[in-house]
């Protein structure tokens, strides 16, 4: 019996779930052969490449995506982390601004462009776009840590005291003295700052590269880029 896009796609991913990235890749290559538009056969496909740090591929990839969904803020965010990672900011940031664009009510939309915003050296635009989420989302803790960062490497301290006293508040389980604990280990190890809680869509410097690195191997993923691809499917 002859296998479908679907089987195809299925293999790659159990491929993917045990990290053999290269050889998923030739099973959403069968799949998208197939059914050239099958969108979760593109993106994973980008996914797997962007795991092998294949970077011009992830991004034809995305570009396709694109061409399919030209309003889909998600996948734009993403080749802009790509083309980041290539060192054409330019286009990054014209992803990302795009995404804000599309999503302006979405907190994580500002929280991922001033991550990039921030590791390109505009500190002040960083800062702009931790407030908006902050205003768009009072109790989100790591943005209001991940401000206070960047207005310390600024020379703001009493501006970042007064961030990291909010984050502190809104996260009783921390203890008193652990975000000074952070942010040493942080002045040591820029890329180590705190863990990304991809249930709430938190965005840090370590946990950003992790989100868009990640392939959709949770329930919660799943679940939710089903309901995307469903969204998608009644609009035709």
């Amino acid at each position: 019996m002859s296998q479908t896009a679907q089987d195809h796609f299925s293999k790659g991913m159990s491929l993917c779930n045990q990290n053999q990235f290269t050889e998923a890749i030739n099973y959403f290559d069968k799949a998208i052969v197939l059914q050239p538009h099958h969108f979760e056969a593109i993106y994973n496909r980008a996914k797997a490449h962007f795991k092998l740090q294949d970077f011009k591929n992830a991004i034809a990839d995305f570009n396709m995506l694109v061409k399919l969904q030209p309003g889909n803020a998600f996948v734009l965010s993403e080749r802009g982390v790509a083309f980041h990672l290539l060192g054409d900011n330019q286009s990054a940031l014209k992803d990302l601004d795009r995404a804000v664009e599309l999503e302006p009510k979405k907190p994580f939309r500002y929280s991922s462009r001033a991550f990039i915003k921030e590791r390109m050296g505009d500190l002040e635009g960083a800062i702009q776009d931790y407030e908006q989420t902050i205003a768009l989302d009072p109790e989100d803790a790591i943005a209001y840590n991940n401000k206070g960062l960047v207005e310390e490497k600024l020379g703001y301290k009493e501006r970042s005291k007064a961030s990291f006293k909010n984050a502190d508040a809104l996260d009783p389980a921390k203890k008193p003295s652990e975000s000074e604990q952070n942010r040493s280990a942080n002045e040591k190890q820029p890329s180590e700052e705190l863990p990304l809680d991809a249930k709430e869509n938190k965005v840090t410097i370590k946990g950003y590269l992790r989100l868009v690195g990640d392939l959709l191997t949770s329930k919660k993923e799943r679940s939710d880029f089903k309901l995307f691809i469903r969204s998608l499917l009644s609009k035709r």
